[in-house]
């Protein structure tokens, strides 16, 4: 399509000349090309941001779950507060994805819970509840944050 009239004679100049064709095809190529390497290189640079090397280690530490309870000593129908502290190179992770405490009877595996956790401090989510029988129960906090999933267990007694 002619923008200009001029435009227009030029076209019609080149493919009735000999090797005309050509001329146009080249220059159409060296265009697309010059476009080409035009975006590679905006593509590749960093926006004029400069990323610290911290930060790409820091993602690369595992993420550390610490669980805990209390009271340390649970009796049946008496609240109890999980905690989960979550950390990763040392400094607390506020932005987990999930934590999720599961909460499952040792002689009777169906008997299970989960407790969504919420976060209540620098690193640290809880959830609380109340556990009506006895027994042994195995306690997993499922953690995910940062691309990463951690789930540590400890057993917990649930005295009468």
């Amino acid at each position: 399509m002619c923008i200009i009239e001029a435009d227009c004679l030029e076209l019609v100049r080149y493919t009735t000349e000999p090797g005309g064709f050509q001329m146009i095809f080249r220059r159409a190529i060296g265009s697309l090309l010059a476009t080409a390497g035009v975006l590679v290189s905006m593509g590749c640079s960093n926006g004029g941001h400069e990323m610290s090397h911290d930060a790409l280690d820091l993602s690369m530490e595992p993420i550390q779950v610490e669980l805990d309870w209390s009271p340390q000593q649970v009796s049946i129908n008496e609240k109890i507060v999980l905690e989960a502290s979550v950390t990763q190179g040392g400094e607390p992770v506020n932005d987990a994805k999930e934590v999720v405490f599961e909460i499952v009877g040792s002689t009777d595996k169906e008997q299970k819970l989960e407790w969504k956790g919420e976060q209540s401090g620098e690193g640290v989510y809880t959830a609380e509840g109340i556990l009506e029988q006895e027994g042994t129960y195995t306690v997993t906090s499922h953690v995910s944050a940062r691309t990463q999933h951690s789930m540590p267990s400890k057993p917990l007694t649930v005295l009468p």
